[in-house]
């Protein structure tokens, strides 16, 4: 099998190499466990200090101030047709690399697409692009890994025909039916009789049908060009408070899906660090007693 390689990058002095290093591993563990085996991917993730460190052939994932798109995070592609990702610095910005990174694995290109009916009134059969956070993508639909709040992902049974019991839509289970787009999320896809791209939003219950015409010619990938007319809707989705109930880690700063205000220390992280410390000692001792 095919290995993908992904690198993680802080270039914000908001997020530490140590933090960088939390989160790289909730996402290593959620690409393992839960996201590899339901789409049959295998891929690591490592954290890197500069990009002047990351090796050829990983595909950098890197956390910015500020980037050249008013969006939270948008997946591109090099000259040479390699992936990469752009995440804007929030309190949810590992949330945001989670789904960066999900859907980077799932379609490196940004041009994948698979056929089914569509969820527009009047159309017939279109190419949703394989997106697969966005329908999930707000922060509440989100889990905790490690007292990490990471991104929630459909399966490969998303765009079955009709419902099915015992079926499961997404990892979570919060989406319910196929090609079923949650609060905050939204869906895009290619019409072939238009030629024109697609994209359904979601607020509450309220579901806006957005034509956002041709792709134009040379702009790259179809998920670019449908990250770039979704920027306001996921900010809105993908910085908001995450499920109720979930352990975060406070070492994450505000970027462990806690609000600023809630960026105290926790009792998880009390644990963590008592565990830290007994296996120090332990270190230490064995230190000492070598001649």
């Amino acid at each position: 099998m095919f290995v993908s390689h992904v690198a993680l990058v802080s270039q914000t002095k908001r997020v530490t190499l140590g933090q960088v290093s939390l989160a790289n591993a909730a996402i290593q563990k959620q690409i393992s466990r839960d996201f590899g085996p339901i789409w049959n991917i295998e891929a690591s993730i490592d954290p890197f200090e500069k990009l002047s460190q990351v090796p050829l052939g990983y595909w950098p994932i890197v956390i910015r101030d500020d980037i050249p798109f008013d969006a939270q995070g948008i997946h591109l592609n090099r000259a040479n047709g390699q992936p990469f990702a752009l995440v804007q610095f929030s309190h949810n910005w590992a949330l945001t690399v989670s789904h960066e990174c999900l859907e980077m694995l799932a379609d490196p290109s940004g041009n994948r697409t698979q056929a089914g009916n569509s969820v527009k009134p009047g159309q017939e059969r279109v190419e949703f692009l394989v997106e697969v956070c966005d329908p999930s993508e707000a922060a509440k639909f989100g889990y905790s890994v490690n007292g990490v709040l990471v991104s929630d992902f459909y399966t490969q049974n998303y765009f079955d025909p009709v419902v099915a019991p015992g079926v499961r839509y997404s990892f979570t289970g919060a989406i319910k039916a196929p090609r079923q787009v949650l609060d905050g999320g939204y869906l895009s896809w290619f019409d072939p009789i238009s030629s024109h791209v697609f994209q359904v939003f979601v607020t509450g219950t309220d579901k806006e049908f957005v034509d956002q015409g041709p792709l134009p010619g040379g702009f790259g990938s179809l998920r670019a060009f449908a990250d770039r007319h979704s920027t306001k809707h996921r900010v809105a989705a993908m910085t908001a408070a995450g499920p109720q109930g979930l352990h975060l880690v406070s070492a994450l700063g505000t970027g462990g899906g806690l609000t600023a205000a809630a960026a105290a220390p926790t009792d998880f992280d009390e644990s963590v660090d008592a565990c830290a410390a007994v296996l120090q000692q332990q270190i230490d001792e064995l230190v000492k007693k070598t001649p």
